[in-house]
C-alpha cells in the first residue's frame, strides 16, 4: 500500500506553484501527512564597473526574510487551511537540487510540483525545472499542469 508521511511543495510564488497546492494539499489531508512547503531562492547578480576588466558581477545574498514572509502569505492564500502539518523552509541556491536534497533529507514521499506541460522542443531551449526535478527526484512526483483544476 502506498503511504504519503511527508508531502513536498515547491513554490516559486508563481501561477504554476499556486495551482500545485491545492492538489498538494489534498493529498496531504488524505494521508494525514505533513505538507513541506519549500521556496529556493538565487543569488542575485549584479553587475559593476571594474577598472582593469571593465565589468564584473556581485553576487548578493537574498532576502531571507522577506522570502519568509512570501512563504506565510502563499501557505495561506495559496494552500489555504489544512488540518495537516504545514512546514515551510526558504534555502539558496540551485532549485533542482535544492528541492531533490530537501526531499532526502526530510523523507518525502512525495512531491507535488507544478508545470507548463510544454512539448520537447521548448524544454531543450528553455529548460525545465520540473522534469529535472523529477528525473533526480528520490521519490515519486506529481507534476500538475496549469490547465489542470482541482475540483471543488
Amino acid at each position: 500500500m502506498v503511504r504519503f508521511r511527508n508531502v513536498l511543495l515547491p513554490t516559486d510564488f508563481s501561477d504554476l506553484a499556486r495551482n500545485a497546492a491545492p492538489f498538494a494539499r489534498s493529498v496531504a489531508e488524505t494521508y494525514g501527512a505533513t505538507l513541506h512547503v519549500l521556496h529556493v531562492m538565487s543569488p542575485e547578480v549584479q553587475p559593476f564597473p571594474a577598472p582593469d576588466i571593465g565589468m564584473g558581477v556581485l553576487a548578493l545574498p537574498p532576502d531571507e526574510e522577506q522570502a519568509k514572509r512570501f512563504l506565510e502569505t502563499f501557505v495561506r492564500d495559496a494552500v489555504g487551511p489544512t488540518p495537516s502539518r504545514v512546514v515551510t523552509d526558504a534555502r539558496i541556491g540551485a532549485p533542482v537540487a535544492e528541492i531533490t536534497r530537501y526531499a532526502c533529507d526530510h523523507q518525502v514521499d512525495l512531491i507535488v510540483i507544478g508545470t507548463h506541460a510544454r512539448g520537447l522542443v521548448t524544454r531543450i531551449f528553455l529548460g525545465s525545472v520540473s522534469k529535472a526535478v523529477m528525473e533526480h527526484a528520490p521519490c515519486a512526483v506529481l507534476m500538475v499542469p496549469l490547465r489542470a483544476k482541482e475540483e471543488a
